[in-house]
């Protein structure tokens, strides 16, 4: 197996083909176990999702007043935009009704 890397040649050596072919197999048998995880299901995630969002100025607004609020009412200097999102989704996660009505009313617009 040969590559070329921006002119580079990356020689696979053969060992390590046949090692890597032999871990694939390996990895797929154990799959057709009984109590066998799906496929790409056995890895558990350690680091954060990086999500970004595009709000419009009102909407940044509201979020910005809420954040404002909220550090208000704990008596901090400040709430982060990021933490209060977070807390927003923790919410909306343990009773989601509203947001799906929010939803549903956001799409027949």
């Amino acid at each position: 197996m040969r590559a070329t890397v921006l002119g580079a040649d990356m020689t696979i050596p053969r060992a390590q083909r046949e090692q890597r072919k032999a871990q694939m197999a390996a990895a797929a048998a154990r799959r057709t176990e009984a109590d066998a995880l799906p496929a790409g299901r056995t890895a558990i995630r350690s680091k954060p999702v990086r999500v970004t969002l595009d709000l419009s100025p009102e909407l940044y607004r509201q979020l910005t007043r809420l954040a404002d609020e909220a550090a208000v009412t704990l008596d901090v200097p400040r709430v982060a935009l990021a933490d209060a999102v977070r807390a927003m989704i923790r919410v909306t996660a343990d009773s989601p009704g509203e947001v799906l009505e929010q939803l549903r009313r956001d799409r027949e617009q």
